[in-house]
């Protein structure tokens, strides 16, 4: 890349309550205003060992649903998954990896497709940045993010969390509520609620992240199409 060439990023997102879809929008919008190329490519997931109850929404019984893929996801299974063309090939200057947090570690869909011949080829010999996107933990998955990517010869260069507002236990009946009827609910067994997904700043956020990293990969060069 030179002076006069846009950087070319590509943002590889898994979401299943659209909450890192969200973030995976903010977050190609804040490169496109630093004047970058930006390729958004969004893993589905289609392994029928657990999509089948995972896609329910609203889900009539979450918990229940949810702790199907437990077992594997522990065990840093993987699974059946369906890559984009944007992220099975191309000549990027950067990658952005955003994951949601599945019981402490990255989501079995992003760590499918980290583990795939087309995510090594897409780490390899680039620098990347992680975002997880949780209620409440997210250092693990970070973690694994970054040693995955680094695995495949990727460079890190930052990471950064999104989450929902209120304490653990708050959270969760929040997140359970909202996941059980389709809409964010007012109360849960008589306790008021915050809302359940990502707080009202996290465009904010998503902006101060890419601005941190294209700085620490690029320079100053990569200026705002607003300057």
């Amino acid at each position: 890349m030179n002076g006069e060439t846009k950087p070319k990023v590509l943002v590889v997102y898994f979401t299943l309550t659209k909450q890192a879809g969200r973030v995976a929008d903010a977050m190609a919008q804040a490169l496109e205003v630093r004047g970058c190329d930006v390729a958004k490519a969004g893993i589905e997931y289609t392994d029928e060992r657990w999509t089948p109850k995972l896609k329910e929404f609203p889900m009539k019984r979450p918990f229940f649903n949810l702790v199907t893929v437990l077992p594997a996801q522990l065990r840093h299974k993987t699974g059946e998954i369906t890559i984009p063309p944007e992220a099975q090939s191309g000549d990027y200057d950067l990658v952005l990896l955003a994951s949601p947090t599945w019981w402490f570690q990255t989501s079995m869909p992003m760590r499918s497709y980290l583990e795939s011949a087309e995510g090594k080829a897409m780490l390899s010999g680039k620098p990347f940045a992680c975002a997880s996107v949780s209620r409440r933990y997210y250092n693990i998955n970070l973690g694994q993010m970054k040693e995955l990517g680094e695995r495949n010869g990727g460079r890190w260069i930052d990471k950064t969390h999104f989450v929902s507002s209120g304490g653990q236990v708050k959270s969760m009946l929040a997140w359970l509520g909202y996941m059980k009827h389709g809409e964010p609910q007012e109360s849960v067994f008589g306790l008021k609620m915050y809302p359940p997904n990502l707080k009202a700043d996290y465009e904010e956020q998503a902006r101060s992240f890419v601005d941190g990293v294209l700085d620490q990969t690029f320079g100053q060069g990569v200026a705002s199409d607003n300057s």
